[in-house]
């Protein structure tokens, strides 16, 4: 620190200086007392060959000494705090500036912030190597973030047109293994919408393009899509049981929220046949989703990785729960995966809106 430490020594020194100007007086005062009137009486009887008085010298010079002593002692200190309270603080309020201002920073703003200007070497170099290394940052989020929207219609536009043409394809007489084959590739374009929409949804969370939440009552939310949820089951039910209070609010994305439930759902639908699936809300913050299983637990490592898989017979996208796990972490909510009593069990801790929003 080239510059910092010497300008940081040299408004120590001078509070120094200041100090023992102010307090010259008393280091005046000690000498005259301890030291001058007792070294004169002693040269007047020396001079004038008379009998020395009573004093006693050694003693009056080791208290002035430590008296003197004492008072450099309560200057340095002195110095030292004012110089750390006030000068140092001083110093230093350029790099909280830079500190409060680069927590505060978001790549989604699009705004790289102006630094407080310093005459700190160490300082200005810290700012404008922030300022270099937001300007990268707020260029890369852009390029893909562009990206990722192009590559999403570019992809949409094609699929689309195949989709089409599919329809009108199975509009004409096919013979043999040909209404297989169409069937085969509807279902193969349809997956790949769903893992484009999936990908781009995926790409949108991770780069915090949702930044708009609200006051939200879980247990009213999930009762209003209990209903429609319901009719995707064939047989049993989607039940929501509750536990303790159910009037509690969090703060959330209503998209993603929607989104994070249907995921869980649908991936409750998916291994459930005729057993019911069960929406569990606890003390109106805590949400699970159960459905049972007769197959073995999942890994709890892998359940949350992208296109991950227990078997080879995946009916889904293999994206599900990886997009439940993103919009969690966006919302710094916690879900964990359990296996008990034959039940996959999927739990989302969520905050109140209190902490949520602080």
């Amino acid at each position: 620190m080239k510059r910092l430490i010497p300008k940081t020594f040299s408004r120590f020194s001078l509070c120094c200086l200041v100090l023992y100007i102010v307090t010259a007086p008393l280091f005046y005062l000690v000498t005259k007392l301890y030291y001058a009137e007792d070294l004169a009486e002693l040269a007047n009887a020396v001079s004038s060959l008379e009998n020395l008085p009573p004093m006693d010298l050694e003693k009056d010079i080791m208290e002035g000494m430590m008296l003197q002593y004492l008072l450099i002692f309560i200057v340095v200190s002195m110095s030292l705090y004012i110089t750390m309270r006030f000068v140092a603080k001083r110093i230093w309020r350029p790099f909280e500036d830079t500190l409060h201002k680069t927590e505060e920073f978001n790549l989604s703003q699009d705004e790289v912030p102006e630094f407080s200007p310093t005459d700190v070497l160490e300082f200005e170099r810290l700012n404008k190597s922030l300022q270099q290394m937001m300007l990268r940052s707020t260029e890369t989020y852009r390029i893909r973030k562009e990206y990722t929207e192009n590559a999403s219609h570019e992809l949409l536009t094609p699929l689309a047109v195949m989709r089409s043409k599919l329809d009108l394809l199975m509009q004409e007489e096919l013979t043999g293994n040909q209404p297989a084959l169409v069937a085969d590739l509807y279902e193969l374009n349809t997956k790949m919408e769903h893992l484009n929409r999936n990908l781009l949804l995926l790409a949108k969370i991770e780069s915090s393009q949702y930044d708009v939440n609200e006051e939200i009552v879980l247990y009213d939310f999930v009762a209003n899509l209990l209903p429609s949820y319901n009719l995707l089951k064939n047989s049993g039910r989607v039940v929501l049981q509750v536990n303790g209070d159910n009037s509690a609010t969090i703060r959330a994305n209503v998209a993603l929220l929607e989104c994070m439930l249907n995921n869980l759902i649908a991936n409750a639908l998916r291994h459930t046949q005729h057993d019911d699936i069960v929406i569990t809300i606890s003390n109106g913050t805590t949400l699970s989703v159960s459905n049972h299983s007769d197959g073995l637990p999942l890994k709890p490592s892998d359940v949350f990785r992208r296109f991950y898989t227990k078997d080879n017979k995946q009916r889904g996208s293999g994206l599900g729960l990886a997009i439940v796990k993103a919009i969690c972490d966006f919302h710094h909510w916690n879900v964990t995966y359990s296996y008990a009593e034959s039940c996959h069990v999927f739990t989302v801790a969520i905050p109140r809106s209190a902490s949520a929003s602080a």
